[in-house]
């Protein structure tokens, strides 16, 4: 994460630039987002997209209606990182007030909002992206370029359960298909679920490009952000037929990226250009919606899809 988001000055630019770009571009966003919620207000499709924004949680209808910008408040000290779903909680990264090694948690609460517990593991060092698979709980300590690992109920926690290529890195980490994912700016690393046959670049990042990001995996396809290029890339999940260009045009997709059965979702962290939003596509990269929900505040980072 060659950007610091957690440095509070720079933040306070941000925030400041971005409040006048909100002007320019509220009458796109409420054109755009009107008329997706409307062309999926007639779907079957259940479930609920929920995104980490600062302090902030938010959730919404999984076809873009009933926005709830607050539905938990106070989730961190300062900025909330990734955000993962397992059974009936979900969990998120804290990065903490500061840039300090050891002071990063992770939280938990119900689906629902409630019984929230922002220290429900300890010892994180800015921890970024965060995965749920098979009774494990695994996140990235961006400050100190390691995976951490703990049991699902928050026990046997193991802050350096995979040592990553990059020293401030990585910024996101996914479980699936049997492998653990990690992305650093340069490369896309995987190791086997137990921690060994560890890969550092098992996708290079071509020279000249950098920015690697948010990760999702499905049971075809292993799916990147590039937030300085404003890309999301693919790749088969040995590794091969690499896209770099699958979906262009994003604006700063940072950490936030989810994948169902239908669609890809992706975090546009607004800062300097835009204000945020969910995009979202469909598996095969077709009707691309950038502004498919509309977000009040320019901190998105996290983003999780629960289909049931």
């Amino acid at each position: 994460m060659r950007r610091r988001f957690v440095f509070a000055k720079r933040q306070s630019l941000l925030r400041v630039l971005s409040v006048l770009a909100v002007v320019a571009s509220l009458s796109a966003f409420a054109t755009e987002s009107a008329s997706s919620a409307t062309a999926d207000s007639l779907s079957t499709r259940t479930g609920h997209l929920y995104w980490t924004n600062g302090s902030w949680i938010g959730r919404a209808d999984v076809n873009g209606t009933d926005v709830q910008q607050k539905f938990i408040l106070n989730a961190s000290d300062f900025f909330s990182g990734g955000i993962a779903i397992s059974g009936n909680y979900l969990y998120w990264a804290n990065a903490g007030k500061t840039v300090k090694k050891g002071i990063g948690t992770i939280g938990r609460a119900k689906l629902n909002g409630t019984d929230v517990d922002r220290n429900f593991i300890t010892g994180a060092s800015l921890p970024g992206g965060i995965s749920v698979s098979g009774g494990y709980i695994y996140w990235a300590n961006n400050l100190t370029g390691e995976i951490g690992r703990a049991h699902i109920n928050g026990t046997d926690v193991d802050q350096t359960f995979i040592k990553t290529a990059q020293s401030e890195g990585p910024d996101d980490v996914v479980v699936g298909s049997g492998h653990i994912y990690w992305s650093n700016d340069y490369n896309i690393g995987r190791a086997n679920l137990d921690g060994t046959d560890v890969n550092q670049k098992f996708i290079n990042v071509p020279k000249g490009l950098y920015g690697y990001s948010g990760l999702a995996v499905n049971s075809h396809y292993i799916y990147w952000t590039n937030e300085t290029h404003g890309r999301i890339g693919r790749a088969n999940l040995n590794g091969t037929d690499v896209n770099q260009k699958f979906i262009t045009g994003a604006y700063f997709p940072e950490g936030g990226l989810t994948v169902d059965s239908q669609y890809l979702y992706w975090a546009n962290n607004g800062y300097l250009h835009h204000s945020s939003s969910i995009g979202r596509a469909k598996l095969n990269g077709t009707d691309v919606r950038e502004y498919f929900i509309k977000v009040t505040k320019n901190n998105l980072f996290g983003l999780v899809v629960d289909p049931n």
